[in-house]
């Protein structure tokens, strides 16, 4: 069945926007973020420093281009989990899941300046991180709210929301180290499903029934 002209067009903007955004982590990788100009990032990508922009309304967002993936993903584990499944079980399987990232952690490790590498140090993507977390903890917040019934103030969803997401980032980072350090693939994912489930069985003596399932 052909694609409709809206589908077309859709597909075109994907397109556009992954490959202004590969290219800009491709020169950010070689060169350092400061060091490359959204003038240079158009020119190589070979559009206009206009659509440049309307795909990406500052330099920061080139670096994280993921974070709207990242962010559905975590409001799925909440609203689109199964029924009977406890929020802290989805933010497990979700944790446990990271091990389909260690390839690209591999290949990670061969650029010169891996995202990490790129964030670290840099006020301005300090800055941007802390805005897509803080973004992410409150979307998390509400959707919990609303599923338990919070009352309007309630600090308990925020406070469930933080500690799930810092859980999140924590156990990625330590698989990170992990790949960095060495070891086979089998290795580094047996240690990293006993770190989710020693984290998440500490978790669950306080999360565990919230909000009720």
């Amino acid at each position: 069945m052909p694609m409709s002209a809206g589908g077309l067009r859709e597909l075109k903007k994907n397109r556009t926007r992954q490959l202004i955004a590969d290219t800009a982590n491709a020169l950010f990788r070689a060169r350092g973020f400061d060091e490359v100009t959204v003038d240079e990032i158009a020119a190589a990508a070979q559009v206009s420093k206009k659509t440049v922009f309307n795909h990406f309304p500052t330099k920061e967002d080139l670096v994280f281009y993921r974070a709207e993936d990242r962010e559905a993903m975590s409001l799925a584990a909440v609203t689109d989990r199964p029924a009977g499944f406890s929020i802290l079980d989805s933010f497990r399987a979700l944790c446990l899941a990271q091990t389909r990232f260690i390839p690209g952690m591999r290949r990670d490790l061969v650029h010169p300046r891996s995202f990490f590498d790129l964030v670290s140090g840099n006020p301005s993507l300090e800055r941007k991180m802390h805005e897509v977390n803080e973004r992410i903890i409150r979307v998390l917040a509400d959707a919990l709210a609303a599923e338990a019934g919070a009352e309007p103030g309630d600090p308990l969803p925020r406070i469930v929301a933080s500690t799930l997401v810092g859980a999140q980032r924590a156990l990625y980072r330590r698989l990170r180290q992990r790949v960095r350090e060495g070891g086979s693939d089998e290795e580094i994912g047996r240690a990293h499903r006993a770190d989710v489930e020693r984290v998440f069985g500490l978790l669950g003596n306080g999360l565990g029934g919230y909000p009720p399932v």
